[in-house]
């Protein structure tokens, strides 16, 4: 398949309403428009206009939608796309933006493989070098770009479960001097998200090792302008198109970040679950009972005895932690979701599940398998369930205070108590 055809394979892809919503992304259909919210901003795509289409009409509409939120937006218009869309957006006050090429590399046949090049000497899997997390964070964040899609971005919004988060680092006498980074959820196609340094070697490292990968099967997709656009012309990439972004911003202020968001097991994920572990001197065991050195004040409760009592007991579990987690917390303050060998999530509760919002993250409250945690940053308050135990603890005097009579109703009263 030529780059015209895979141009045309991903241009018939824009304007659906996707398979998978990122953490914490609202995706709503407005005619030939997807919008994307994220609380703090939100973005356009959309299918071709078809002849007719009063621009006007459609961008206004899209302004108003963002303006209920307050979100900034920024709509990308492509070379091939209505001539009379770029126009109608700065009527409308939006501002013209970058403008990049589009790039796209085919997947290596088994003989182009053979002819790849040794990779650049210190190139690694960030997932290989655990203790550089924080390095490669600091790198690729404080990049100037524009990127195709900003590293703080690809980590918050996780994978869906055919894409990945690829992710690789150059180590220069043992400290992280480049990043690259790609993502596997816009199938079928692997998304270049950024690449910090233009250096030939590093950038072709980075696309022959993910056009390489025999397991994504699909071909590389890039934005890019000046030495980097030049770097991976290089590296085997075609231009397809060129897109320019504009943006727009209402009157209002937008909310300081996305109302929930992916835990990188990397970057935050598991330095939380090391501080759990520290300061509850967890012990995971199917039979080491209890799991943890309750915290005081705290409250444990039984759920086996009662499972088969209450009709949906995970349900009004939830909904009572729900509630009591907003009374405890303060005002923009995120709580931490965590299941244990699994991922976890960070969300503001008075941000989703509510009409307009992106849900709830995570499995709930009760402990349905493995150990599942609510729980703030700083660990004051939260919730622990214990699956082969069959119980729930709470902690932190705000919370137990909003939650202990509504648990004792369903529950009965506590089994063990630290005042």
């Amino acid at each position: 398949m030529g780059v015209d055809e895979q141009w045309a394979q991903w241009n018939g892809l824009r304007g659906r309403m996707p398979a998978w919503h990122p953490v914490g992304v609202v995706v709503e259909v407005d005619g030939p428009v997807v919008r994307r919210h994220h609380g703090n901003r939100g973005s356009v795509e959309h299918a071709p206009l078809a002849p007719g289409t009063d621009l006007g009409v459609l961008v206004r509409r899209q302004q108003e939608a963002f303006a209920k939120r307050g979100e900034p937006v920024e709509w990308k218009v492509y070379a091939h796309d209505s001539p009379d869309l770029g126009p109608a957006l700065m009527a409308a006050g939006f501002t013209a933006g970058w403008e990049r090429s589009v790039l796209i590399a085919a997947t290596l046949s088994g003989a182009e493989r053979e002819d790849v090049l040794e990779p650049r000497d210190g190139v690694h899997d960030l997932y290989r070098v655990r203790g550089q997390a924080a390095r490669a964070w600091a790198v690729a964040v404080g990049s100037p770009g524009p990127h195709a899609m900003p590293y703080a971005e690809m980590i918050a919004n996780g994978s869906s479960d055919e894409g990945d988060v690829l992710i690789e680092v150059l180590l220069e006498d043992g400290v992280v001097t480049a990043v690259g980074w790609a993502h596997g959820d816009a199938q079928p196609f692997t998304v270049v998200g950024g690449l910090t340094g233009h250096d030939e070697d590093f950038v072709r490292t980075c696309t022959d090792g993910w056009r390489h990968s025999s397991w994504l099967g699909c071909p590389l997709l890039a934005e890019a302008h000046g030495p980097l656009r030049e770097q991976l012309l290089e590296a085997g990439f075609s231009e397809a198109t060129t897109v320019r972004s504009y943006h727009w911003s209402p009157p209002a202020t937008p909310e300081p970040s996305r109302p929930a968001q992916f835990l990188d097991w990397l970057h935050d994920d598991g330095p939380l679950w090391d501080r759990f572990y520290a300061d509850f001197d967890f012990a995971p065991s199917m039979r080491h009972r209890p799991a943890i050195t309750e915290p005081s004040p705290s409250a444990v409760w039984d759920l086996h005895s009662h499972h088969r009592l209450v009709p949906d007991l995970p349900a009004e579990l939830d909904a009572i932690v729900r509630r009591g987690l907003l009374t405890a917390t303060e005002p923009g303050e995120f709580v931490y979701w965590l299941d244990w060998q699994h991922d976890g999530y960070r969300y503001d509760p008075r941000r989703v599940g509510i009409p307009g919002r992106p849900p709830v993250p995570g499995l709930g409250t009760y402990p349905d398998g493995d150990y599942y945690l609510h729980l703030t940053d700083d660990m004051r308050l939260g919730t622990f369930g214990h699956p082969w135990e069959g119980t729930l603890t709470v902690w932190g005097a705000p919370l137990l205070s909003a939650v202990e009579a509504d648990l004792t109703d369903l529950l009965g009263d506590p089994v063990r108590r630290r005042q």
